[in-house]
């Protein structure tokens, strides 16, 4: 399906330039960093328990079986850390590195997709528009399963798209992206994947034919077994788990029956992608225009019918979360390429523009950076000391070596800009991006983790919590997902939860999770033993109660 012979082949940064666009946009940001919640954090929880106990059937947290997410991911990043973790690197940076994994096989699978599309040349387009969507580079870098999701979504539509051609190829490549994404995430992106594919002969001509129906047939048999196995596997351990599975965290969470994730808000998604998935799609929409123009719109039918279901299924969602939006970054990534042309040659004056924007831009993120290792300038200090509560200043020197290095490879990348207009200024967006992205994973990383990780309140918790296990059980009360997952790692301890576990009413002893100042009400005065709070935040806090006497019998009012 390539349109080599429509479309000159438009002048484009050298490819080891993009390569070294992706790393320089990829490693800041995955290294260095506690697990931060909520994502981050009980995805860390759950690793470790595949790490340690080498159990991959039930993912479990804190001691918990934990059954939203199937366990492909958390598989991944287990391996990572029983090879890497503890000697090499830290375990939660090693666990991180399936994230750079599973993107950079994205990025891969992308590439490949718009070249087939498009033609030699334009498959490093793709991968440019991708790193320059506003919405792509938090995500991309945290410990979460959606990572992988993305990585099978990406490849399953590079089957679709190379479909037509190689129908057997393109079979293996469909098939294992679904089932990726399966063991992803659930059922959503695989019924998404299902619905172009078969909805795709309706439209084009190219998919009306017997080779789509091989297509389709080789993907089925390659899609079966890794999934089959795990959901076999799941049902013999316990049937109940593989209908929480199944039911209650793929249709129930989709229909709202379950009460589970947060309640979708009128045209949640519409809202969102105009500054998530910019500069793209400004491109579809020129791009779209163009082909339709030339006669040729249904040379970009899958991406096109991919995103329009998989826009339409998240929309209908009872449940919605800007998260949840990023594979749609996928086929807009594919469809923006369609609007890359050749243009005016930018000039001089435009040239400068742009450097001078870049070096401001970079020069008061680096003055921030400073002024959180020194405390100086005073006033610059003041005002982004404002987003880092309890920070004190010093310098950490690994932390501006690796922005010195990402520096130098931003220079280096910016000497390869197009001289085109819209190329151009691309490849610039994309290069600034890159950089403010990783001033942010360096010099403003350990700032950031002081506040966000809770290393220091629970292991302030540890030696308390062990004199009360010593004692019986500690009862939680409002203890959530991320907070247990890194109780147990940092405070070395496991509680007994009110909410679900009718043992937990016989601890003489209650942790309880307090936001904006709540706090629980016994029938007699009780003061917390003590009291703890990640540095800086004033709304969450941890109090540690020693009862005279078990829980059951104290009347805890809960209001």
């Amino acid at each position: 399906m390539s349109l080599t012979n429509t479309r000159q082949l438009l002048a484009s940064p050298p490819l080891w330039a993009v390569c070294l666009l992706a790393l320089v946009w990829l490693l800041p940001g995955l290294f260095g960093s506690e697990p931060w919640k909520p994502d981050g954090a009980y995805t860390f929880g759950l690793i470790s328990h595949i790490s340690n106990t080498g159990d991959w059937v039930v993912p479990t947290l804190a001691g918990e079986p934990f059954m939203e997410k199937p366990p492909l991911y958390f598989i991944t990043a287990a391996l990572l850390n029983n090879a890497l973790g503890g000697w090499l690197l830290a375990p939660v940076d090693a666990m991180r590195l399936a994230t750079g994994l599973y993107i950079g096989l994205a990025m891969l699978g992308i590439a490949l997709a718009a070249r087939e599309l498009f033609g030699r040349g334009y498959g490093r387009w793709a991968v440019i528009i991708l790193l320059g969507c506003l919405g792509f580079p938090v995500r991309a870098h945290q410990l979460i399963t959606d990572t992988a999701l993305f990585a099978g979504i990406a490849w399953a539509t590079y089957g679709l798209v190379l479909a037509p051609r190689r129908p057997r190829l393109a079979g293996v490549l469909l098939g294992a992206g679904v089932a990726v994404a399966l063991l992803s995430k659930g059922l959503i992106g695989p019924g998404v994947v299902g619905l172009t594919a078969l909805l795709l002969p309706a439209l084009s001509p190219a998919y009306r034919t017997r080779r789509h129906a091989l297509t389709l047939l080789i993907a089925l048999l390659v899609f079966l077994p890794l999934p089959a196995l795990w959901m076999s596997a799941l049902y013999q351990r316990s049937p109940e788990l593989f209908h929480t599975w199944w039911w209650d965290n793929n249709f129930g969470r989709f229909f709202g029956t379950n009460h589970l994730g947060p309640r979708a808000t009128h045209g949640f998604y519409f809202k969102l992608l105009p500054w998530y998935a910019l500069p793209a799609w400004p491109l579809v929409l020129y791009g779209a225009w163009c082909y339709f123009r030339d006669k040729q719109l249904l040379r970009l039918v899958a991406p096109g019918v991919f995103f329009i279901i998989g826009f339409s299924v998240l929309s209908a969602a009872s449940d919605a979360r800007e998260l949840y939006g990023m594979p749609l970054l996928v086929p807009l990534s594919l469809l923006a390429v369609a609007g890359v042309r050749e243009t005016a040659t930018l000039r001089v004056p435009g040239r400068v523009l742009w450097a001078l924007i870049a070096l401001l831009v970079l020069g008061l993120l680096l003055l921030g950076g400073y002024a959180l290792a020194t405390g100086a300038p005073a006033k610059v200090y003041a005002v982004v000391s404002r987003r880092f509560g309890g920070w004190q200043p010093h310098w950490v020197p690994l932390a501006w070596v690796a922005a010195g290095l990402l520096l130098l490879g931003l220079y280096a990348l910016w000497q390869q800009a197009p001289t085109q207009r819209l190329s151009g200024g691309l490849w610039r967006w994309a290069v600034l991006l890159a950089g403010i992205w990783g001033m942010l994973g360096t010099v403003y990383l350990p700032a950031l983790d002081e506040q966000m990780a809770y290393r220091l309140p629970f292991r302030m918790l540890r030696h308390p919590l062990h004199l009360a296990l010593k004692d019986g059980c500690v009862a939680s009360l409002r203890l959530g997902e991320p907070q247990r997952a890194l109780l147990s790692h940092y405070g070395r301890a496991q509680t007994l939860r009110l909410e679900t576990q009718p043992a937990a009413g016989q601890c003489r002893w209650l942790l309880v999770q307090s936001e904006n100042g709540w706090a629980p009400h016994f029938s007699q005065p009780l003061q917390p033993q003590l009291v703890v709070a990640r540095p800086g935040d004033d709304k969450e806090r941890y109090l540690l109660y020693a009862l005279p006497q078990p829980l059951a019998q104290m009347g805890l009012l809960l209001n």
